[in-house]
Parts: structure tokens; sequence; C-alpha cells
């Protein structure tokens, strides 16, 4: 079992490179899931407003949209580990700043507003350039699933274990302590862009650096687009994302407590397991995905993994018991694990060295950034017809993507073993 363990699960962490990433990336993880609990409780403490609430979420989220095709495209061309270490250094002291306006009383709801904008900028950066850096580090794209997997674990482990301390010492020390332990996380990850060698980092030689030098940002974000317009893979699966980021995802930011009142009549409480047991099926699923050996059928996983979400969010919405609702919220979870972690698997191993970044742009701003939008929409039907005709309407949308992206790709196997 321990064999297996190492030699399957866990086998990118046998690369110094990436194995010192991974943990550096947890605890970075940490202190941002730490900063989100804080930050929110703060705004409420302060206003006492759900509108303000919105608006510190919403700023930080359209600052990081509306930079991530610039980012992508500076990433491409320019010093990709140097631009990262300064995304890390205006984070760290967003954090900082936040921290000791909070510690010393002189925080209030502009200076929230102001950092959490910052904040988003330099998300921007840091999104994208955290999932190119992964390409960089394997030269065999065998490990490439394995480590995207990984990080999908961490991930969950420190979106579980963050709040939850957070919580604690929040109500023990207050918000500011939060948002210092998030500034020293940064600090290990910020140590490891420095000392870190990637043997796929200069993908692009001299000469092709100096003809990019010559092209505007513009001009290097419509290539990226263009590229991804017309391949034969990566063009369907930005599709998938993005409605199933749209009708999908949405189920779970907005309907979730509306099911957990209405269908379960079990309230705040259910609410509670529902989100439990969709964070353990999210585990799950990445552990799942990190085992997975068969690369060149990663299409499959990603076209049946969101279809199957639909699937059972429809099943969820006629649950008449919390055990069915609860089973159904985990499969939930490990499908859009398996999803997002074989999409994004998928368009990295398919994917252009000198594009990857721009690419990759499109792929965060098509996943994370159509959820907010889907989250009006949904909210709005639900209330224009009925809950259970919403989450129907996002569960057939994501089993009718699901199905048109396999139809799409599925000829493109022997290219996708080759990547």
């Amino acid at each position: 079992m321990l064999k297996y363990l190492q030699n399957e699960v866990f086998k990118s962490l046998s690369h110094r490179e990436y194995r010192r990433y991974f943990f550096a990336n947890i605890a970075s993880s940490f202190g941002t899931w730490m900063q989100r609990l804080g930050l929110g409780w703060l705004v409420y403490r302060l206003t006492e407003s759900s509108l303000w609430l919105g608006i510190i979420t919403f700023s930080s989220w359209f600052s990081t949209f509306l930079l991530m095709p610039y980012a992508g495209a500076v990433l491409d061309t320019r010093g990709r580990r140097n631009i990262m270490r300064i995304s890390q250094l205006v984070a760290m002291s967003q954090a900082l700043l936040m921290g000791v306006l909070t510690l010393t009383g002189n925080i209030n709801v502009y200076w929230i507003l102001l950092l959490s904008t910052i904040l988003g900028i330099a998300n921007a950066f840091d999104m994208i350039g955290r999932n190119s850096l992964v390409n960089d580090m394997f030269t065999d794209k065998k490990y490439l699933a394995n480590a995207i997997a990984l990080n999908s674990t961490g991930f969950n482990l420190s979106r579980m274990a963050g709040p939850a301390l957070a919580g604690i010492i929040v109500a023990k020390y207050g918000e500011g302590v939060c948002f210092i332990i998030n500034a020293i996380c940064f600090l290990p990850f910020a140590y490891i862009l420095t000392i870190m060698k990637l043997p796929g980092e200069n993908a692009l030689n001299e000469s092709e650096l100096c003809s990019k030098k010559k092209i505007s940002n513009r001009e290097k974000i419509m290539e990226g687009v263009a590229y991804v317009r017309n391949h034969s893979i990566l063009f369907p699966v930005l599709i998938l994302l993005c409605i199933v980021s749209f009708m999908g995802m949405s189920i779970h930011m907005v309907l979730y407590p509306l099911i957990a009142d209405l269908v379960l009549k079990g309230g705040a409480e259910a609410l509670g397991w529902l989100t439990g047991a969709m964070g353990f099926g999210a585990l799950l699923g990445a552990l799942i995905l990190a085992s997975f050996r068969k690369v060149d059928r990663m299409h499959r996983l990603t076209c049946f993994s969101f279809g199957s979400l639909g699937i059972v969010s429809m099943l969820m919405a006629y649950s008449q018991n919390l055990s069915t609702a609860l089973t159904c919220s985990a499969f939930f979870g490990a499908f859009t694990v398996l999803g997002w972690g074989g999409s994004n698997t998928l368009v990295q191993m398919t994917t252009s060295k000198d594009k990857i970044s721009r690419v990759m742009s499109l792929t965060n701003m098509t996943f994370t950034g159509m959820s907010p939008l889907g989250s009006l929409f949904m909210g709005w039907f639900s209330a224009y017809t009925s809950l259970k005709c919403a989450i129907f309407l996002g569960g057939i949308s994501c089993v009718l993507t699901g199905t048109y992206c396999y139809l799409k790709i599925y000829k493109q196997t022997p290219e996708i073993a080759n990547n």
C-alpha cells in the first residue's frame, strides 16, 4: 500500500522542485483561507451590511478578472518567476498592512476596499503564474496530471483547515492576527521562487523573445485568443468550462442555502453538513485524480465528471432526506475537482509552451470568472421560476455541454497521447 501511494498517488513529490513548491503552496493557501474568513468577519463587524460584503468581494474578483488576459501575455514573454516574486511581495505587503491597521484600530471599510482591489491585481498574476510554473517543472508530462491533482488536494486541505483555525483566532485575538499570519505564509513560496531550477522555464529561445518584444500586449492577447479558437481540443474544453462555471458552480454558490432550507427543512445546520460533505468529496476526488494513470483518456474523465456533476445536481433538487443530499453533495465536490483538474491537465498537456500563460489566463477567466455572473442569473431564475427548475436547468446544461465536448474531441486521443 505504501509503495502504491509513493509510486502512483504521490509520484510527483519525487521531484525535488515540485516537492518544495507543493509544501510552500499549501502554506500560502492556508494563509489565504485564513485571511478570507477574517476579512469577511471584519467587514461584517464594521458595517453589519451584506451589501458591503458583496462590494468588497466584487472589488477583488473584478480586478483579478479584468487583468487576467494582460497578466497571461506578460507572463509568457517576460521573466515569469520575477513577476511572481513581485506579486508575492505585493500580496504580503497588503496582508501585513491590513493586519497592522486592524490591530491598531485604524482600519475602515475604505481601506479594506483599496487593499482588496490591490490584492485582486496581484492575484491576476499569481494565479496564472502558479499554474504555468507547474508546467515548467516537468519535461515528462505523465507527472503533470498527478502534480495538478496533488495541488487540488493541498488546496482542499487548506480550505478545510484554514477557516477552522481562523475562526478560533478571530474569536480569541481578532481578525488582525489572521492577516499577519497570512503575510508570514507568503515567505516560503517567495523563497522557493528564488532557489528553484526549472527545466522547462526557458522554453522560448532568445530570438523568439526578441520578436515577442516588438509585439504589443494587445496583440499578444489576441494571438492567444486566436490560438485557442483554432485549437481542436482547447476551444471545446473552454466552452465546457464556461458553461459549467456559469450554470453548474452557481448551484453550490447560490442555491445550496435554499436547498438546505426549502428542500431539506434543516436551515443553517443542514447547510453546514452539505458544505462539509462537498469538501470531503472534493478531497476524495483529488486523490482519485492523483492516482489516474491513463493520461491519454483525460478528456473522457473531464467530460464524464462535468456531465455527472449535472446529474447529481438534479438528484439533489429532488432529495427528500439529508443522507441522500449529503451523498449527492459529496459526489458534487468530487466531480468538480475531477472535472477541473482533468481539464487543467488537458489544457496544459496540449498547449504550446510559449503560450501557456495566455491560455491559462483564458482558462481561469472562464472557470472562475463566469461563476459570479452565473450566480446572479441563477438567483434571478430561481426566484422567477422555482428552485427545482433552476437546478434542473443548471444540471442539464452541464450534461449537454459535457456530451458536446466529448463528441468534439474524442477523435483527438492520439494528439493527447503524443503530448
